[in-house]
């Protein structure tokens, strides 16, 4: 079932004294799933961030920290139209409260990607993401 599969991939940690949302995609296909299931999605990393809030919360931190990890990531794991959704959801929902945003990959094919999607992201929440080429 899908959710079992972004359960195993999209969830939020404790470490060094604040929430930590984990978003692992290379097994997941945003443009390729049915719109039930980008709703699911959707649902599925908003909750992860409430609850990476409520463990800093937890240790007196108002923000918390999140990590996607592109590692044999393509084009097909990217739907800009769904990112465009995805991202003003999150921004709608969660005011200031992203510490630092870190995005593991070594693709060329992300950078292309990101000089496209960051115009998307206000320039304060762009200046949280951190590209981390492993």
């Amino acid at each position: 079932m899908v959710l079992d599969l972004f359960k195993k991939n999209i969830y939020a940690v404790e470490n060094n004294n604040y929430g930590h949302a984990i978003f692992i995609m290379k097994e997941i296909f945003p443009g390729k799933i049915s719109k039930e299931g980008q709703d699911l999605f959707i649902k599925h990393v908003v909750e992860t961030v409430k609850e990476s809030l409520v463990i800093s919360k937890k240790l007196n931190k108002t923000t918390a920290f999140a990590h996607i990890y592109l590692n044999e990531c393509s084009l097909k794991n990217f739907s800009m139209s769904f990112f465009k959704k995805l991202s003003k959801i999150l921004c709608n929902t969660f005011d200031d409260t992203l510490e630092n945003l870190y995005i593991y990959t070594k693709s060329k094919t992300f950078t292309r990607i990101w000089s496209i999607a960051r115009n998307f992201i206000d320039k304060e929440t762009r200046e949280k993401i951190k590209q981390i080429k492993n």
